[in-house]
Parts: structure tokens; sequence; C-alpha cells
């Protein structure tokens, strides 16, 4: 019988907080010229949250649901959730983006016309690839923005791995053995990139084996309710509490232990589509581990706001559209700061910080545009159909 698995508040505000994280993250590094300069306050919040974005395929294998559709309708719709939006985000941003091109270069179109025609090709062939190909950079502002653009690795990468989790999803599920023998393999298989091929690969391939098994494991913790155990008292609420207080805490001990034996402060982290360069293959067992760990300390705190009435909502909201912030926030990184600080950064941190609101606020205000759109579109479909219902009642 097919079972209807829904997202649960919580998990829209763990979304919410996840998505801004990430702009912030991403909009603190770039700022500065130097990025040495943003390495201390950096490495201090990935200590904190090295999970951000192997929970965002957590929660997409938590949320699987075995509803009777075949494999092929499951990568048809797929497809659909992630590859037509990637597409329209990469034509919108290339026409934005040339655009600011045209109006920073008045002298040689000629020139402006390659460094677009370099760029997309650029970025379509991953910068890892295009490196190991000798390809040129074209430089300045599209070259910038096309590579801000490899910061949404995650939807072709969840696209690559999502074929391979509908083979797999139904027999790890169930079955406990076979759910552990293709995590070891996935995960064997991920040292063995990192520790003999590479950390830093085209189109981020070193990364989908740990993803994969992350989301295997994900799909089968939900059949046992791992994220959201039945809160009876508040002695169920204080467990879930130290639970998650435990679990952050083995976070933080991991990259502070990491950092003392191997010199490495961000491991598990994916960040930017890679493994730890210093921890090569054994990163990967820590990303897992990561996955299951931090995402329930996260989701585990979330249960909590979502009690507390105007910060929940607005953060489920922004959850619930975590993907327009995502596919978006690379180019309006880059026109907070072109327009707003013109790729100086004179404030330091605090510039950074307001890089990161600008670019919140505006990814806000389109999300507002596009629910006013939605739901002009909702009320006259509405009303054409109760003046249909009216006009056949007539008859």
């Amino acid at each position: 019988m097919a079972i209807e698995k829904r997202r649960s508040g919580a998990q829209d505000i763990a979304k919410g907080i996840m998505v801004i994280a990430v702009v912030f993250f991403h909009a603190y590094v770039l700022s500065f010229a130097n990025r040495a300069d943003s390495l201390t306050t950096f490495n201090i919040l990935v200590m904190l949250f090295p999970f951000l974005m192997i929970s965002f395929f957590f929660y997409t294998g938590y949320n699987y649901a075995d509803n009777g559709r075949t494999f092929k309708q499951n990568i048809a719709r797929r497809a659909k959730q992630l590859l037509i939006p990637l597409v329209a985000a990469f034509i919108i941003s290339a026409v934005v983006v040339s655009t600011m091109e045209f109006a920073f270069n008045h002298d040689d179109p000629g020139a402006t016309f390659h460094a677009i025609g370099n760029s997309i090709l650029y970025i379509l062939m991953s910068d890892p690839l295009a490196r190991m190909i000798g390809f040129p950079q074209a430089g300045g502002i599209i070259y910038e923005v096309a590579l801000a653009l490899g910061l949404v690795w995650f939807l072709y990468a969840l696209f690559i791995c999502s074929v391979f989790f509908y083979l797999l999803v139904k027999r790890t599920n169930k079955s406990l053995p076979t759910l552990i023998s293709v995590d070891i393999g996935l995960l064997v298989l991920t040292f063995c990139i990192g520790q003999f091929v590479g950390t830093y690969l085209p189109f981020t391939v070193q990364c989908y084996p740990v993803i994969l098994a992350t989301m295997l494991t994900a799909a089968h913790l939900r059949q046992h309710n791992f994220l959201d155990k039945e809160i009876a008292c508040k002695k169920d609420a204080a467990i879930i509490c130290v639970n998650a207080l435990i679990a952050e805490g083995l976070i933080v001990g991991t990259c502070l232990a990491c950092f003392y034996l191997f010199g490495s402060t961000t491991p598990g982290t994916l960040a930017a589509g890679r493994l730890d360069a210093t921890l090569k293959g054994f990163d990967a067992f820590v990303v897992f581990a990561f996955g299951i760990v931090g995402t329930y300390f996260i989701h585990s705190l979330c249960r909590l706001i979502l009690k507390i009435p105007v910060v929940g909502m607005s953060l489920a909201w922004a959850g619930k559209h975590s993907a327009i912030f995502y596919l978006f926030h690379p180019i309006f990184l880059d026109l907070a700061l072109i327009v707003f600080f013109q790729k100086q950064n004179p404030w330091g941190r605090a510039q950074a910080l307001l890089t990161g609101a600008a670019t919140v606020a505006m990814l806000t205000l389109v999300c507002l545009l596009i629910d006013w759109i939605a739901k002009i579109r909702k009320n006259k479909k509405a009303a054409a159909s109760a003046s249909a219902e009216q006009a056949q009642a007539e008859n």
C-alpha cells in the first residue's frame, strides 16, 4: 500500500535556517578580495555547522515515500523538479550578468561577447574539468558570476544521485543488512576516490557515493521515525534536548580533533562540492556521520523553534522557498557586491554581513513576488471554475 509521507514544520524551519546560513557563508567568503581575511570567522562557523549541505541530502532521502511510482516516473519527476529550475536559473543569470558585463564594459563589445561565451562554456564544463584541459578563463564580472553559479552544484549532484537512489531504496528499506552492505561499499568507494584519485574532480563526482549513502540511510531511518519521535511529556522533550546538545558537542569535538590532528578545520562540509583535501578519503566517514548527527541536532532545535509563532512561521516560509533562495543566491550575491559595494570591502566583516543581509532581502522580495503571481493565478483559476460551474447549473 502506498504511504504518503509529508514534510514536518520543523523540517521547513531547518531548511530555512540552512539556506539562509548558506547564503551568509557564501557572502562572507566572496566579500573579501583576500580570502585569507575571512578564514578565521568562517572556520568557526563551519566548525559549529559543518553539516549544512549534507543535511539537505539527508532530508531528501528522509522524505522518500513509496507512492507506487515506477523508476521512470520517479526520474521524470525528479528531472522536472531539479533540472528545469536549474536550466531556468542558468539562463536568467546569464542574461542578467551579460547585461551587467555590457554596462561595465563599453569599450570593446567583441571582447564582451568573447567573455560571455567563454564563461558559459567554463561553467558548463565545471571548474575542475576546465582547469584540467587548460580552458582559458575569461575574467571580469561574468566570469565571477559563472564561478558563483558553480555554487548550485547541489542540484545536479542530487539528480544524479537520485537515479541510483531510486534503483536501491526499496531493497535497502526492506533489509537492514542490505543497507549496511551498500553503505559500506559506498563509503569505501568515496575513501578510495579521495585517497587515490582526488578530492576536486569534475562535476563533484567525488561526493556522489557518500551523498547516496546518506540518502539511503535517511530513507531507512524514516521508517523508524528518527527525527520526529512523539513528545508525550516534558521528560521526552528534555531527553530530545539533551540528545541534540550531545550531537552538537560530538560535531564540534570532531572538528577540533581534526584541527589538532590533521590541521583541518572544515571536515565533513562538502564545501564547494569537494571533500577536505587534508583528510582525503577519511573525510567521507565524517561527512556521513555529520549527515545523521547534524540533521538530528538541527531538526530537534527546530522542533522547539516551531513553538515560537513569528520566528517559526518566518523561517518555515523561507524553508518552503529554499529552492528559489538557493538557485538565485549566486546572482544576487554578485549584484549586492557590485551594485552596493563595487567589489570593495572597506568595512571588513561588517560589509560581509551586510552583503548577506542584502542578498537575503532581495531573494525574499523575489519569493514574495512569485507568491503574489501564484496567488493571482490561483484566484483567476478558481473564479473561472466557479463561473463554469454556475453556467452549467443555469443550463
